[in-house]
């Protein structure tokens, strides 16, 4: 929130927060960054003959281009702009706002407004989901680093549209309705003062919906209205929304998964009455021909092969179209037994609940309300399908965990045993087309075979024989989709209930067709069928077709080898088949596996075939920039392995390419990996390449810093275990009063960081002779440094407490200043206020009020209270010459000093329970952020006006000089 402000304040131009106008020539440098390079060189040549006195006549040019700029971003759609001068919104908004202010708005005209419109309508949605209406100016616009909302700026065009006499176009209308959406909460309704506000703000959302709604087919711009009306609980708004759909049944060609949901959403929460009208147009749709929706010719319909895939086309409600094609027919007469108007309004209802329950289900998990419901398989044949659909989803959602739950699967077996006794008696009584009977049989054969029920996978492939269902030619379009589909799902079914012997499944595909090519389609199709079943079955299958002589299909290896754990991923990295693109992918599902069960031990040779993998992959050629991710995790995980040289390679072939390919982070990851793991020239061999990449000036510096706090770690060990080696300069600390590493450990954060490693490790004395044999050679700045770091570990130490640790911890600070011309600073302050609070047998709520008195009446920032007049009056504080500091600077950083302070005092009065003591302070803490934000902005313009000024100056002089040199 108060980033926002600061951006806010930045764009109407104040320090003091008063919103006026910026004058646009002190702006000039930023809009001429957003106009195209040739404009810019072009005012740049003009401006280099200005002198000093042509100041006064840039006012005509300065007053034109907030408008022309403007003017250029929203027409020029073609124009791509360098990423780092493409302007932003609170840009392109300042300059709309600078023309409004001159009066020149007039200037725009109504395709521009609109773009506008669209361009902050876009900006305020999430951008990855776009609609017929998203912005195309959005690629050259330079986003923010959060979603920001400018829904009152879109009002504030659209009204200006409007009062121009311009039409608002689609685009401008949705953007409306979206505004008058953002501004509804659907917490507050029902609230007694909301209520009316939220009624006017959906009724103007519903003026402009309807404006456009029947003219644009995109499920993105109808739902956000949709889900409004259902948000809200009046009745009223759910009728409009009941309206909105029945106008897309009877206007859309085509129903998305989207709005599908949002139609079914209101079956459950909705009386037959109120469906009265979806039902209606849901008879139009299916029975009428022509389709009410236009040409619907264009829209192909798959052909099911099981009670899944004939549910998902039945419950987008497909328009009728003349077509020969046997299964379009079939999905036709189903859809007139259903939903004709013949049929009551109780049974379409019932009819439709069957789809709402079935939506339940897809990728939800196992949900309890369609095993409950009463699934009557012999009345209908659409209650048929959509009862063995629901099955196969909650089957498919349990996994192979479904066999050890025995309630929820003797619950299942009942349920399939009912349906295919009720399939039975219903066959003979009908005559239904081959096309139902073998989807039917195919989710029946996978049933069986979920639920390992071998009495029903022996009825299934009985009834199956009897009828008929396995003849047929298996090349036609129609008949041989399904037909393999069932030969595979039978074959998956057979190895769950009966094993996984490879002499009975080559008998089984010997069974279905002598010929070897159909025997390798049926062995792919129930591989694939496996794979979100059984992982491991599908392994098996996998292995014995490939050992038989079965070619599996390689779209089905690579899907099943993403699905396999890396130890049996890895041994499809030497699959002939697979592209550069599908090796990549599958080192990716790889690394992400690793990355999940990093603690998990795994032999090395998958680790040398994984590197193999890459070496070989990316010899020739650079791996793409989006599996740099993966690449830097996998070649982290060789390192860590022990395959450093291997990894060492693959990166000098990647770099070899792309020479900033791998992330600097990373690379200095992979120095200190190597040098905890003693691997030296790897380590050395890595730091070559990030000279050679970066440059030796640029990571000298991170290098040496990345060494040196590897060997402070190794010293804080050897000194923790008091195991030192003499002779081994390498890892001794100290030597002659000085560090072993004159270049690397030689600046005082490395001696800080020393200090700290040696303090983490519980070695205090250790720490202090560090310290001592340094505090001569650093500066007094660097010297205070260190001993704060010092009386800070003191601390963070568990013992002593209370009394004890306030006493050395004084101790030490005396010691410091006495010997080692430790000089304290503000931060010792907070150190020893630090101690004091917690000390709080001593400190109770009234002397921490004393202290904190105390400390205003030395200087510290108080707000609206003064030294002569602190916040708590409490009387003045007798301080011990042990407490008693020299003078400390005056200077009293806000963000270092008093930020601290004041938090820590919070935290203490809220642990006493002395709440109005804490509110005060955290009043004091607002007043002075406030005033710490406010000396920031003052300073940065300063600033800025310094550096406008200077370049001002040096303007003039160059103009001069060209002058006298004409002279």
């Amino acid at each position: 929130m108060l980033r926002w402000c600061l951006s806010t304040v930045r764009v109407w131009g104040g320090v003091d927060g008063a919103q006026r106008i910026r004058s646009l020539s002190s702006a000039s440098a930023h809009v001429q960054e957003c106009l195209p390079r040739s404009a810019g060189t072009q005012n740049t040549s003009k401006r280099s003959h200005r002198t000093s006195n042509d100041s006064q006549g840039s006012g005509p040019s300065n007053n034109t281009r907030a408008i022309g700029t403007l003017q250029e971003i929203l027409t020029s759609h073609a124009l791509v702009l360098d990423p780092s001068r493409r302007p932003t919104p609170n840009t392109i908004r300042s300059f709309y706002i600078s023309a409004k202010a001159r009066g020149q708005l007039s200037q725009l005209d109504s395709g521009m407004l609109s773009a506008l419109i669209a361009l902050f309508g876009s900006l305020s949605v999430d951008s990855t989901r776009r609609c017929v209406y998203t912005s195309s100016l959005l690629p050259y616009v330079k986003p923010g680093p959060i979603i920001r909302d400018y829904w009152a700026f879109v009002k504030e065009v659209v009204s200006l549209k409007q009062q121009r006499g311009m039409t608002l176009v689609h685009s401008d209308r949705y953007w409306m309705m979206r505004a008058e959406l953002a501004s509804l909460s659907p917490s507050k309704d029902g609230q007694p003062n909301y209520t009316h506000a939220f009624d006017r703000s959906l009724s103007r959302a519903r003026k402009q919906y309807l404006h456009f709604s029947q003219h644009v087919f995109d499920p993105d711009v109808h739902v956000p209205y949709l889900t409004a009306l259902l948000s809200s609980t009046d009745p009223l708004h759910k009728q409009w929304a009941i309206d909105a759909i029945t106008s897309i049944l009877l206007t859309h060609p085509f129903l998305h998964v989207k709005v599908l949901k949002v139609l079914l959403g209101i079956v459950h929460d909705t009386d037959t009455a109120l469906l009265g009208s979806i039902l209606s147009a849901i008879s139009i749709r299916v029975t009428r021909f022509p389709s009410p929706c236009g040409d619907t010719t264009g829209v192909s319909i798959v052909v099911p092969v099981d009670a899944t895939t004939f549910t998902s086309a039945l419950s987008v409600f497909p328009s009728p179209v003349p077509s020969p094609s046997p299964h379009v027919k079939v999905i036709t007469e189903l859809l007139h037994e259903a939903f004709s108007s013949n049929v009551p309004l109780v049974h379409r209802r019932s009819n439709l609940l069957l789809c709402s329950l079935l939506y339940s289900c897809n990728g939800s998990g196992i949900p309890t309300s369609p095993l409950d419901f009463p699934l009557d398989g012999g009345t209908s044949l659409w209650q048929t399908l959509f009862a063995l659909a629901i099955l196969e989803e909650v089957t498919r959602a349990a996994g192979p965990a479904l066999l050890n739950d025995r309630a929820l699967r003797g619950r299942i077996q009942e349920m399939i045993h009912s349906l295919h006794k009720s399939w039975l008696h219903l066959v003979p009584n009908q005559s239904h087309p081959t096309l139902i009977s073998r989807a039917i049989t195919t989710s029946l054969f996978r049933l069986s075979g979920a639920v390992a029920d071998s009495k029903l996978f022996a009825a299934c492939l009985e009834s199956s024989t009897n009828f008929g269902l396995w003849t047929g030619d298996s090349s036609d379009t129609i008949e041989g989709p399904q037909l393999t589909a069932m030969a595979a799902t039978h074959l998956a079914a057979l190895m769950q209930v009966r094993g996984c012997r490879a002499e009975l499944v080559m008998k089984t595909l010997s069974s279905y067709s002598t010929d070897v090519q159909h025997q390798c389609v049926v062995a792919s199709a129930a591989v694939k069928d496996l794979i979100h079943r059984d992982i491991e079955l599908a392994r098996i299958l996998y292995n014995i077709a490939v050992h038989s002589g079965r070619d599996i299909d390689v779209d089905t290896a690579y899907t099943l080898a993403r699905a396999l754990p890396p130890p049996h991923a890895v041994r499809f990295l030497k699959h002939e088949r697979f592209s550069r693109v599908q090796v990549g992918g599958l080192l990716s599902s790889i690394a992400r596996s690793l990355k999940e069960t990093r603690h998990q031990y795994y032999d090395t040779d998958l680790f040398d075939d994984i590197g193999m993998s890459l070496r070989i992959l990316y010899a020739t050629c650079p791996p793409p920039i989006h599996f740099r991710g993966h690449l830097q995790l996998l070649l982290a995980e060789l390192c860590a392995r022990g395959s450093g040289p291997q990894a060492t390679v693959i990166i000098a072939n990647a770099i070899k390419f792309q020479p900033a390919f791998f992330q600097f982070s990373f690379l200095l990851r992979l120095v200190r990996l190597f040098l905890r793991r003693k691997q030296f020239r790897c380590a050395l061999r890595v730091q070559k390449f990030i000279v050679d990449a970066r440059g030796r000036s640029v990571v000298n510096l991170r290098l040496r810093h990345t060494i040196t706090t590897r060997l402070c770690a190794t010293t804080s060990r050897r000194l923790s275990m008091d195991n030192f080696v003499p002779g081994r300069k390498l890892y001794t600390l100290f030597q002659g009063g000085r560090f072993s590493f004159k270049g690397v450990m030689s600046s005082g954060p490395v001696h800080n960081r020393v200090l700290q490693d040696l303090i983490y490790a519980r070695r205090p004395h250790a720490a202090k002779a560090a310290f001592s044999r340094v505090a001569s050679k650093v500066d007094t700045k660097s010297r205070t440094i260190l001993g704060n770091t010092l009386l800070h570990g003191v601390v963070t130490r568990s013992v002593p407490r209370n009394g004890r640790l306030v006493r050395k911890l004084l101790g030490l600070l005396d010691n410091l200043m006495r010997y080692q011309q430790f000089a304290p600073d503000r931060i010792t302050v907070n150190i020893i206020l630090k101690v004091l609070i917690a000390w709080r047998t001593a400190f109770d709520y009234r002397r921490l009020r004393a202290l904190f008195d105390h400390m205003v009446r030395g200087g510290y920032p108080a707000g609206i209270y003064s030294p002569s007049h602190p916040p708590f009056s409490t009387p003045l504080l007798r301080i011990s010459g042990t407490l008693t500091l020299p003078t400390l600077p005056p200077y009293i950083s806000f963000e270092k000093h008093a930020k601290p302070m004041l938090k820590m005092f919070i935290k203490a009065f809220y642990l006493r329970s002395d709440v109005e003591a804490a509110r005060t302070v955290v009043e004091i803490l607002k007043i002075e952020q406030q005033k710490a934000t406010l000396q920031r902005e003052r300073r940065s313009v300063a600033r800025l006006r310094g550096m406008k000024a200077e370049s001002n100056t040096t303007r003039r002089d160059d103009t001069t000089h060209v002058h006298n040199d004409r002279l």
